[in-house]
């Protein structure tokens, strides 16, 4: 007779039968203390085949099931002896398992930390992720912290939070590249971003599999959704007040000061999640007024408080954790404080934190009026910014970093300067405008460079600072200036007009390249708002601002410039307000220029292009002078006539409508009962708003225009005195824009 081989997994010899405890429907047969004796076999493997794996979780899922139980046979010492010997296993399946027996049996102290630490062993790389979807391992790591003091028991804390923020993590530098990438040991930061062929692949592989990464998206808000309805959020808050407590009376070190730092981060890596899923409502704005006690806790510990900063400033998206933290803008303001000292260390984690703190408030004082007028009334805030300001204003932009802090703090003073009664305070805050100055200079350079390449936040950093000027130079016009009492104050805005008006004057002039473009158009807005100034007009002219505006005039004549080109004519109102100005604008054929630009704009019907037009036109013809020599000359006032009076005609405005809608009615091919609708319609239609805008304007430029024709025919040989007084009496009529 032959011999049957043998069967998978057994000896030969051995008849082939299974044992009973490889069959896990045998498994629920045996005793309890039988069952841990068959996992003291396992006692310190490592290295196992699938076949152990499955025995030794099969094992595990029953003890587990009892566990559940509340049996009570043997002691929990006695079971978590069997466990232990498990720990150095290198199964993710296995480690998982084991952790749940442990918090199952609902241990506290070095046990709960234990556990805490395998579950935080799989949990670190990106591949195990899946594993957390097959059982109830969350459920039961948040059960066991809810008996665990972040004080008494920081190391259970400190892996659990970290756990949490390896499973969630999605920064949003992290999703266009790789959703998540495999952290580094022990609690450090992200790994820095991968060399160029590294990302190259990460990139071809997510072109490849886009499914990848949109399963691993989904099973993190999953994870995220299952933490917060087991509590993780009302957990997690209470921690940071035990932590805010006991930082109160004494300074926090050690492992309750790390715990407070993968809190934080595991926070934030839950606001990253919520952000990409809006149904989501994991109530982060409950912990917003700890995290900012936490910021104030940590302030000697700036490893610490730039990580709470940073989570402080991610919920700062969230337009409910937003509502939140404008009640506190003033008090987060004040964390600026302690940075005026240890500005002169030049370290980038405290760079970084200004940066943070910049960009909350930004998001803050964006939103809320409130904020806005509640920080400004803060006077240490206040001064803490300004002083912040001031001291990174004084270094050269050598670093990326202090680039990026110029930036968001610059912003903080531009969302700021949007209430009325703040941007006017602003103007007149001493030094406030000595900084913005400097700032614009050595922002300036980035459109000096001739094939040298300047980083990006460089030209980031200019309009972020031609962006506080233009809200600040709103409120700088005569009218407030002749309301301030005695003289401004020193370095303020309002002292520095001369100044800033040349400078811009100078930046434009600079503009040369074609990617200069959007430079142009912040400037012009800056210019709309300061040459309503008279101070600033004379400057800006004295500097060669006249030729300047008209040279944007006539290069730029494409559909894609029309921000620039409506910007430039209306800094042409303001500055042809001055008498002085008209001449050298007749000289530069800027008449010829607005009668081209009014064509243009009646042309393609854009009446607010057009309006303004009139307006520049009306302001250059309140001089007798200029009026005279056009007049003189027939052929521009001519055209401007005939457009004006071709274009103020409601009939033919009316025809074109009709035409136009009979166009599309031709188009789209429909029947005769619904045209008649439609023509019925359009005839009951009242004229466009903007029209109605721009007819006030021209109907009175035309007046003007035909009453110096008259004037001319009628009252060639006035006397000189006759002039003046017209002179004195047209320049009462001069118009500026009000708002740019």
């Amino acid at each position: 007779p032959r011999q049957l081989p043998a069967l998978p997994g057994t000896q030969a010899g051995q008849g082939g039968a299974t044992p009973p405890t490889r069959n896990g429907a045998l498994l629920g047969q045996c005793s309890t203390e039988t069952l841990i004796e068959l996992l003291k076999q396992h006692a310190g493997l490592k290295d196992c085949s699938a076949e152990t794996v499955q025995h030794i979780n099969a094992i595990l899922q029953e003890l587990y099931t009892r566990v559940r139980k509340q049996e009570r046979h043997f002691k929990r010492a006695f079971i978590l002896g069997g466990l232990y010997g498990l720990v150095e296993c290198t199964s993710p399946r296995v480690l998982l398992a084991v952790a749940r027996v442990v918090l199952a049996l609902r241990v506290t102290g070095s046990n709960l930390t234990g556990a805490c630490k395998l579950i935080f062993k799989v949990a670190r790389h990106e591949q195990h992720d899946g594993l957390f979807h097959e059982h109830d391992v969350l459920e039961l790591l948040i059960d066991g912290l809810g008996h665990a003091s972040p004080l008494d028991e920081p190391e259970a804390c400190i892996y659990a939070y970290g756990c949490i923020r390896f499973l969630t993590a999605s920064s949003a530098q992290e999703r266009d590249d790789a959703l998540n990438r495999n952290w580094a040991s022990g609690f450090e930061e992200p790994l820095p971003p991968p060399a160029t062929a590294a990302l190259t692949a990460a990139a071809a592989v997510a072109v490849l599999k886009p499914e990848t990464n949109q399963r691993k998206l989904n099973g993190q808000q999953t994870l995220v959704s299952r933490l917060a309805r087991h509590g993780a959020v009302d957990l997690m808050v209470l921690h940071l007040q035990m932590l805010n407590e006991a930082g109160a009376t004494r300074r926090l070190s050690g492992p309750p000061l790390h715990t407070l730092y993968q809190l934080s981060a595991a926070l934030r890596a839950l606001a990253d999640v919520a952000k990409q899923q809006q149904r989501l409502q994991l109530q982060l704005q409950l912990a917003c007024p700890h995290l900012i006690r936490a910021a104030e806790v940590a302030m000697a510990e700036l490893e610490v408080q730039a990580n709470v900063v940073r989570t402080l400033s991610v919920l700062s998206e969230d337009a409910e954790c937003c509502e939140t933290l404008h009640q506190y803008a003033a008090r987060i303001g004040l964390l600026l404080g302690p940075a005026c000292s240890k500005l002169d260390q030049s370290s980038e984690r405290l760079l970084a934190v200004l940066s943070r703190l910049g960009y909350m408030l930004g998001n803050i004082l964006a939103k809320h009026e409130t904020a806005r007028i509640q920080y400004y009334h803060n006077d240490v805030a206040m001064q803490f910014l300004l002083d912040v300001l001031q001291q990174l204003s004084e270094r050269s932009p050598a670093s990326e970093s202090l680039l990026d802090a110029q930036i968001k703090l610059i912003r903080v003073v531009a969302n700021m300067s949007v209430n009325a009664e703040v941007g006017a305070g602003l103007g007149n805050l001493h030094a406030l405008g000595a900084v913005l100055l400097r700032l614009l200079k050595h922002a300036v350079v980035a459109l000096d460079s001739k094939g040298v390449e300047q980083p990006v936040e460089q030209l980031e950093l200019l309009h972020a600072t031609l962006g506080a000027l233009h809200n600040l130079c709103f409120y700088q016009d005569k009218q407030q200036q002749q309301q301030v009492a005695g003289a401004p104050a020193a370095g303020s805005l309002q002292s520095l007009i001369a100044e800033l008006s040349t400078e811009l004057a100078n930046a434009l002039a600079r503009c040369q390249s074609a990617r200069a473009l959007s430079t142009k158009v912040e400037i012009a807005r800056v210019l709309g708002n300061l040459t309503r100034n008279e101070q600033a007009r004379h400057c800006f002219c004295a500097a060669g601002g006249l030729p300047l505006m008209v040279q944007q005039l006539t290069r730029q004549a494409s559909g894609q410039d029309y921000e620039l080109r409506t910007c430039a004519i209306g800094v042409l109102v303001n500055l042809l307000g001055d008498g002085e100005q008209r001449a050298p604008f007749l000289q530069l054929r800027g008449a010829e220029l607005l009668a081209l630009l009014l064509r243009g704009a009646l042309e393609q019907e854009d009446w607010f292009l057009a309006n303004i037009v009139c307006q520049a036109l009306w302001n250059l013809l309140i001089d007798v002078q200029c009026a005279t020599a056009l007049c003189r000359s027939g052929n521009i006032l001519d055209e401007v006539s005939e457009l004006l009076a071709d274009y103020l005609d409601e009939e033919r405005l009316m025809l074109a409508a009709e035409e136009g809608n009979d166009e599309e009615q031709d188009e789209q091919d429909t029947d005769a009962e619904q045209s008649g609708k439609l023509s019925e319609l359009d005839a009951d239609a009242t004229p466009d708003a903007l029209w109605e805008d721009f007819a006030l304007v021209a109907t009175d430029l035309l007046e003007r225009i035909q009453n110096n024709f008259d004037k001319q025919q009628q009252q060639h040989q006035l006397q000189q005195r006759h002039i003046d007084n017209d002179n004195e009496d047209n320049d009462n009529d001069v118009v500026f824009i009000e708002e740019m």
